[in-house]
Parts: C-alpha cells; structure tokens; sequence
C-alpha cells in the first residue's frame, strides 16, 4: 500500500513543483518528501542519502517533474535510476516549456504523462491521489478550483520563465578543480546576448552547491566582460577555493546573478 509520495524534481524548477505540493497538500495528502519545499524537505539531522534510500525502498509513489533543468541534474537522474531499479509507481509530469519528445532515460513512453498545465490531468492526477491515500472527496467543486488556480500560477510562471529566456544569460557548463592550481576551481560559463546591441557586463555573482550541501560563492566585480550583439560565447574563470568544503564532483545547483548595462563605446 502506497503510504508516501516522493517528488524528484530539479531544484530550480521549485517553483513550479511548490504549486504541485499545494495542491497534494490541500488534498491532505499525509506524506510528501520534496527537498525544495519547507516542512517536507529532508530533516538537517539525516544524511541525505540514507534518508533517500529509507523513503524510496518503502511504498513510494514517485512524481517526476520533468523538464530541461532535471535532465542536466546528476542528482536527479541518479535518483530516476534508483527508482527505475526498484520498479517504483510513477507519475511524469512535465513542465510546461518542455516537450515529450525531449522525455528519455527510465521514462516507460507508453505510460501516460501529463504537462502541469493541463487542467484535466491534473484534475486525474489529484482523484488518483485521494484514491490511492484513501482521502474524504472534497464538497462541490472544490478539486476544479483549486487546479485552475494553480493552472494560472503556472502559466504565468511559463510566461515569466519564456521572458527570461529571451534576456541576457550566463549558464554554467562545467566546474572542477583547475588542473593547473589544486587550490583553485576552473568555471565553465557560457554567456549569450540576444540583443541587437552591444552589452557590458559589470558584475557576476556565482553560488553552487554539492549535495552534501556545501556551498561556494564568488562574485566577480567589476566583471569587466563584454559582450557584441548576438554574441555567445564561452568564458573561463579560476577561482581560490579558500575554506569552502563545496565538491565539484558532487555539484547538484547553482545560482548565477548579472548585472549589466548597455555599452556605448
């Protein structure tokens, strides 16, 4: 009997899984582990992979929440393998910029998925649930509203996430410690103006985390790169590590802020 629903998701997709667990939440859903969301995050006083392994090899039902960030995560697709390998319920739920032909990995094709969107699969998804946990029906159209609720948050988190796409982005493509400096991490990052002028940048602020959850944080200032119209390119940092106990072989996020301006000269 399914007593717990674990929900894989990419860290920086939080937003969107937050309105998942609202609605599972206000379903009453009784057990929920999902490592973005306060009050359903993995306690401080465990270790992380031993309380993965405690709630995957009992009755979980897995949510995935798919999208282009979960496919890049490491964490996350080690985590599709264990579920994959213990032949665990799922569901695939897919944000809405992603597109079922970018589905892959241990994803049966033939089993449905559904975008978090579509308000009559989510509306399935959530009576599944009540099923499943043996939950009271909720009055009147309670489960409607609440789903068209969050079908609004959604898109408009869509709209804001096609916007952003559309500004100047820094992605980071690689880190590790620098062959030629053991005391410093080499950073891989790519920068992309889809401007039809010239950018400056002026300053980088960088935050990872390994899934340990040790962190690193470096802000370049002035950053002092420019960048022509148009123009993606790929540049290179190396940065001293200092006192931080971040691992770039067990990196899981990371957080990159711009600020830039328009160049003139």
């Amino acid at each position: 009997m399914i007593d717990t629903i674990f929900i894989s998701h990419a860290h920086r997709d939080e937003v969107y899984v937050r309105e998942l667990v609202n609605l599972l939440t206000m379903l009453k859903v009784p057990n929920i582990v999902c490592s973005s969301y306060p009050g359903y995050h993995i306690p401080n006083d465990e270790d992380i992979y031993e309380y993965l392994h405690k709630k995957l090899s009992g009755n979980s039902w897995i949510i995935y929440v798919l999208s282009e960030h979960y496919y890049r995560s490491p964490a996350c697709l080690n985590e599709m393998g264990a579920c994959w390998i213990l032949n665990k319920k799922y569901t695939a739920i897919l944000t809405p910029a992603f597109d079922y032909k970018e589905m892959k990995g241990a994803i049966n094709p033939n089993q449905v998925s559904f975008k978090l969107n579509d308000l009559d699969r989510l509306y399935e998804f959530l009576e599944n649930a009540r099923e499943v946990f043996k939950l009271d029906k909720p009055p009147g159209t309670f489960l409607v509203k609440i789903c068209e609720q969050a079908i609004r948050n959604v898109n408009q988190l869509a709209d804001d996430e096609k916007r952003d796409r559309k500004l100047i982005t820094c992605s980071l493509e690689g880190i590790r410690i620098d062959p030629k400096d053991s005391l410093c991490l080499q950073i891989r990052l790519r920068l992309k103006n889809p401007e039809e002028h010239d950018i400056q940048l002026d300053v980088l602020k960088i935050e990872v985390e390994d899934e340990n959850g040790a962190s690193f944080n470096y802000t370049l200032n002035p950053a002092d790169i420019k960048l022509y119209s148009l123009e993606n390119k790929i540049v290179f940092l190396s940065v001293k590590i200092g006192d931080s106990k971040y691992e770039p072989y067990l990196h899981q996020n990371e957080k990159i802020d711009l600020k830039f301006s328009r160049d003139v000269w």
